[in-house]
């Protein structure tokens, strides 16, 4: 009988963390897979190289720069020969963003593109923000922004006064990379 409770018991424990482990995919784990594959462009910006236009910004933009931690970017170019590959990557990472786990903040769609932006954590104290960008011309970007209690209000009048390593050129770089994506 002990050995049949030890069993049971065992038996017990090893269900409860098989279905506690969180089934769906994620795009961390999406974003390791895409970083070997040739067909993705794939960068990280840490931080330390955010930096503001000049001096004479707000102390909530100084604060909301000081939530983030880094931000990831993905993007996949639709070509001629890869427009299969296109449809089941674009679709696995909806799959992923179905998740209940990422909260919405807006989708737009907008003749051929469409634009998802949803987030992590709480409504004013948000951990991460996702943007999932698509054009059936030309491809998908996405963008994952990381950091501690980030308010989406404040990101966006910081996305007007950051510059990237202090060069005011630098962002122009990343929008030229990106355009053909969007």
């Amino acid at each position: 009988m002990k050995q049949f409770v030890k069993y049971i018991g065992v038996l017990l424990i090893v269900s409860s963390l098989l279905v506690s482990c969180d089934q769906h995919p994620s795009l961390q784990k999406y974003y390791v897979d895409s970083n070997d594959n040739p067909e993705f462009v794939n960068f990280d910006i840490p931080a330390s190289v955010l930096q503001l236009k000049n001096e004479n910004v707000s102390e909530e933009s100084l604060e909301t720069l000081k939530s983030i931690k880094k931000v990831n970017i993905l993007g996949y170019q639709l070509k001629a020969d890869n427009k299969d590959t296109y449809k089941a990557e674009k679709q696995k990472v909806k799959e992923i963003l179905k998740n209940p786990k990422y909260q919405e903040l807006i989708t737009i769609g907008h003749g051929k593109q469409s634009y998802t932006v949803k987030f992590l954590g709480e409504e004013d104290a948000i951990d991460e923000v996702i943007f999932f960008g698509s054009d059936k011309e030309r491809g998908f970007a996405l963008v994952r922004i990381l950091g501690n209690n980030m308010d989406p209000s404040k990101m966006m009048a910081l996305a007007q006064d950051i510059k990237l390593d202090g060069e005011e050129g630098s962002m122009k770089e990343i929008e030229s990379l990106f355009k053909g994506f969007m």
